[in-house]
């Protein structure tokens, strides 16, 4: 029997409240945006009541980080792990990785500018996976650089890959004025090079060497 058979009918019922309010809501973001959309229209659409949905989601901005969640672990960590079989540099797969959470998930403007004030109301340590498994992917791809000897071992994976996701995150989501979709895309290319251009250097350096102490 499966683990979801194994369940209770209460627990899977709640599940799949949470599945069809995540659906809804993606989908008004979509057709009608972040800021148009309702509470009650998701509950419409999700046909569930406005009381179950105020259960599971008190606020329309708690569906933001659910939501992320859902679409990196069913469309950004799949295709970045696939890109990973076709040999690319450490640095590359960094590249596609950035370029598709902002294909997969910051496409819409609304969602852009909404996961940008999520961001702001979490905890420096909480924002490093913000939520999505982001944390895991750049453990795997750190771990594939290591193996093609591009990513240097004398710091602990873990710690490189949480340094990679703070300033990721600090580079992303600083606060901008209401600008075009084009704006955006064009800030957030020129950020992730610059991202790059930083990491470059400090993937594949050495041990640090400590100042040596003078006594007078």
């Amino acid at each position: 029997m499966s683990q979801a058979g194994r369940q209770p009918l209460r627990e899977r019922n709640k599940q799949r409240n949470f599945q069809r309010i995540i659906d809804a809501a993606f989908e008004l973001f979509q057709t009608v945006g972040y800021h148009q959309t309702t509470m009650d229209a998701i509950a419409e659409k999700a046909e569930v009541s406005r009381a179950t949905l105020f259960n599971y989601f008190p606020t329309k901005q708690a569906l933001l980080m659910p939501l992320a969640h859902q679409l990196y672990r069913e469309r950004v960590q799949p295709e970045v792990l696939a890109y990973l079989e076709t040999q690319p540099t450490t640095l590359q797969a960094l590249h596609h990785l950035f370029l598709s959470i902002h294909q997969h998930i910051l496409t819409f403007p609304d969602l852009y500018r909404a996961l940008q004030g999520e961001f702001f109301h979490h905890e420096p340590e909480d924002t490093q996976d913000a939520g999505t498994g982001f944390l895991e992917t750049l453990l795997a791809t750190l771990q594939y650089g290591e193996s093609r000897g591009e990513v240097r071992t004398d710091i602990p994976r873990e710690k490189i890959a949480r340094y990679i996701g703070a300033i990721y995150v600090s580079l992303l989501f600083h606060p901008l004025e209401q600008q075009t979709e084009q704006v955006l895309l064009t800030h957030y290319h020129a950020e992730i090079e610059t991202l790059l251009a930083f990491l470059r250097p400090v993937l594949s350096s050495g041990p640090v060497v400590g100042i040596e102490r003078k006594d007078h």
